[in-house]
């Protein structure tokens, strides 16, 4: 019967409704009894090995570059190009502890006992200016020695010490130093000034080798500031370390005496 129905000369001479059911159903049957074929005979390939990428910048160590490792080398933001020297930082401290002493022995000890009868009024206040005159002259005669001075760097020249010594040698007028002296009562004091308003000065009751022409204002009540200095042309020897830079300072010292013209007048 199915290859009577299969044939197609007799399938020409049914109704098209029925060869259309016909093709319908035979159709289907025909794809249903088609073997699949069976996942149990593919033959199945090896598991691809799962492949661990390596994130090459977590792989690696960073290296530093360059211009950090230079700068972290290299001398610190301050230098110490000049060091008065410990003797006459202690001598000078040591002077003003006598002068202050003195002048408290004098105003609690030697005034007291010649407030008497036997003595005249004007006795008393001759004492406590007389203990008071070696504390002012020392205090004034030594307030511009300076213990240190430091140099601020830039960037660039914080790469190596050559470069740090090569910006020293031609500082700009706008360089910063930081010169520490000491406080009428022995304590330091840090005074920021510019090279370019430094001059060349000099006194006749005290050394001073150059004054700031442009000090920073301040209150009233809080007293002027410093402005006329003392060091010498060369630094003393201290202990070296990769923020001493004395060979610098007597460029500097020059350069602050107009012995040599500055950037921009050569």
């Amino acid at each position: 019967m199915r290859h009577i129905l299969l044939h197609p000369q007799l399938r020409a001479a049914l109704p098209k409704s029925v060869q259309r059911d016909l093709r319908t159903q035979l159709w289907v049957r025909f794809k249903s009894q088609v073997p699949r074929p069976s996942k149990r005979h593919e033959p199945t390939a090896p598991a691809a090995p799962e492949s661990k990428e390596l994130n090459p910048t977590s792989a690696r160590a960073p290296i530093p570059s360059a211009s950090k490792t230079n700068l972290r080398r290299g001398p610190p933001e301050r230098i110490l190009v000049y060091y008065g020297g410990t003797g006459r930082a202690m001598f000078l401290g040591m002077l003003r502890v006598s002068t202050i002493l003195l002048f408290g022995a004098a105003c609690l000890i030697v005034a007291p006992s010649c407030y008497n009868d036997e003595n005249e009024w004007y006795i008393t206040p001759l004492v406590i200016a007389g203990g008071a005159m070696p504390m002012l002259f020392v205090a004034f005669t030594s307030a511009p020695y300076v213990n240190f001075v430091h140099l601020a760097l830039p960037a660039f020249a914080r790469r190596s010490r050559e470069a740090a010594i090569h910006y020293a040698k031609d500082l700009p007028p706008t360089a910063i130093l930081y010169l520490n002296t000491m406080r009428f009562n022995t304590i330091p004091r840090t005074i920021q000034v510019r090279v370019g308003d430094l001059v060349p000065d000099k006194h006749g009751l005290r050394p001073v080798v150059f004054r700031n022409t442009k000090p920073v204002e301040r209150p009233w009540w809080m007293g002027k500031h410093q402005t006329q200095f003392y060091t010498g042309d060369h630094s003393q020897p201290g202990r070296q370390s990769s923020a001493f830079y004395p060979e610098v300072w007597p460029s500097i010292f020059q350069r602050i005496q107009g012995k040599t013209p500055g950037p921009g007048k050569r």
